[in-house]
């Protein structure tokens, strides 16, 4: 049991730790926009945002559903087939990633006519979303990477590559930014250097004495791939419903407050990629433990992994509640370098309520990516649909016709506390299958 709760903390702490790097070029970007080129700069990076979800979800689509098929088949003792999964999910995911890259390029004015972009953003937008999708190749195959070397228990190397990633993209966007005033060009530009680090410390893993990982001559499988995308979705979904979920906000605040709302949700949503990419950090350390207890039918290891993950993913959560709630006024001042008061009035309550979905949050993402671990991917994508797609526009758009802007802040809480009683329902049904 010992050996468990210690291989739990370490991977937990360096998978946090490597989502934090992740999200560290988005804040870094943030911050240095918002102090370098303004408000209207920051509503406009706002705007291409959810692109950057859906990017990093078909990374972590790709990722965890086929690492997932990787641990459970190498805990197995099929070490050739475990590395056909790998093999097979790098060409696939790069596949989509160069599909990904075309389409955004041909139909770069479409998308952000469909984003919402207003005509005092769009230059802005456009040199932000064009360099940042033309190398959505290395995003994805960089997530890829770092969750196949995770899961060959090598966790340290993948919290390296991302936090190596995120530091550089730092250097480079203050470089871009301030002396050479480049504005949301250098911001996308100093962007890139991230995931080609990450990729670049993630190839020293196959000089690593104790890997497993290792490329094979391709034997296409469809049913394995299916099954990688089937198992992997939810973690998409999971991207995508924060690129969905700020879509219908960054609308909804736009018709509610204008541009300045919109910085201000910029404010809330900066913050909430923070909190999703701990929570997605403790998810993903849960992954691979699980994965490989559940392929020795290892039930109490399971168990125990998944108790230790939602009690952190509680204690994480209420801090976050108790930051939101004590200190609004200090985290919107970090990213409201003109000192605008408007903004800052907009915003401060938005910070303090929405931060109370965060109780919430770590609970639901621990439990989607526990059913992925176990194979379960159907229940793993019905709790993601849920969360990110089903309950949103309804929860926003009632909530904001009731009460404004104070309906808006507070409808991800709303959101997190229907999916977690999905969840209860989901439990409790098969628990009343298995007693009949």
């Amino acid at each position: 049991m010992r050996t468990i709760h210690r291989e739990f903390y370490q991977f937990v702490t360096f998978s946090i730790m490597s989502m934090v790097g992740q999200s560290l070029f988005i804040l870094a970007d943030t911050f240095f926009i918002a102090n370098g080129v303004g408000a209207q700069g920051l509503a406009a990076l706002n705007i291409v945002l959810p692109v950057v979800n859906i990017i990093n979800g078909l990374g972590w689509m790709f990722g965890v559903g086929g690492a997932t098929q990787f641990a459970i088949t190498k805990s197995q003792g099929m070490l050739d087939k475990a590395n056909n999964h790998f093999t097979q999910t790098v060409v696939a995911a790069s596949l989509i990633a160069i599909l990904f890259t075309l389409l955004s390029q041909m139909f770069v004015d479409d998308i952000l006519g469909f984003l919402g972009v207003t005509p005092a953003l769009f230059e802005m937008s456009r040199s932000y979303f064009t360099i940042l999708t033309l190398f959505t190749p290395l995003f994805i195959l960089n997530n890829v990477f770092i969750t196949f070397i995770r899961n060959d228990f090598n966790p340290r190397l993948a919290m390296i590559g991302m936090i190596l990633g995120g530091i550089i993209n730092i250097i480079f966007d203050y470089i871009f930014i301030y002396p050479m005033r480049m504005g949301l060009t250098g911001a996308a530009i100093a962007t890139v250097f991230s995931p080609a680090v990450g990729l670049m410390i993630c190839s020293f893993h196959f000089k690593y004495s104790r890997r497993t990982l290792a490329f094979q001559p391709i034997r296409l499988r469809f049913g394995s791939i299916l099954a990688t995308l089937r198992n992997g979705f939810s973690s998409f979904l999971n991207e995508f419903s924060s690129a969905f979920v700020m879509l219908i906000f960054n609308l909804i605040v736009l018709d509610l407050a204008g541009d300045i709302g919109v910085s201000a949700y910029s404010i809330v949503a900066n913050m909430n990629i923070i909190a999703v990419a701990i929570f997605t950090g403790i998810g993903q350390g849960v992954q691979p433990l699980v994965s490989a207890y559940h392929g020795k039918d290892n039930r109490e290891a399971v168990n125990t992994v998944l108790r230790l993950g939602l009690r952190t993913a509680l204690i994480i959560g209420g801090l976050f509640v108790a930051i939101g709630l004590f200190l609004p006024d200090l985290i919107v001042a970090i990213f409201n370098g003109d000192g605008n008061i408007e903004l800052a009035k907009l915003a401060t309550p938005g910070v303090r309520l929405y931060f109370t979905s965060f109780l919430f949050t770590g609970v639901n993402f621990t439990m989607i990516f526990y059913l992925a671990a176990i194979n379960e991917g159907k229940k793993s994508m019905v709790i993601s649909a849920l969360r990110g797609l089903v309950f949103v526009y309804p929860a926003v758009a009632l909530l904001s016709r009731s009460l404004g802007l104070t309906g808006v802040w507070l409808a991800m809480t709303v959101v997190e506390i229907l999916t977690l009683i999905g969840i209860l329902m989901i439990f409790w049904n098969e628990r009343r299958k298995r007693v009949v």
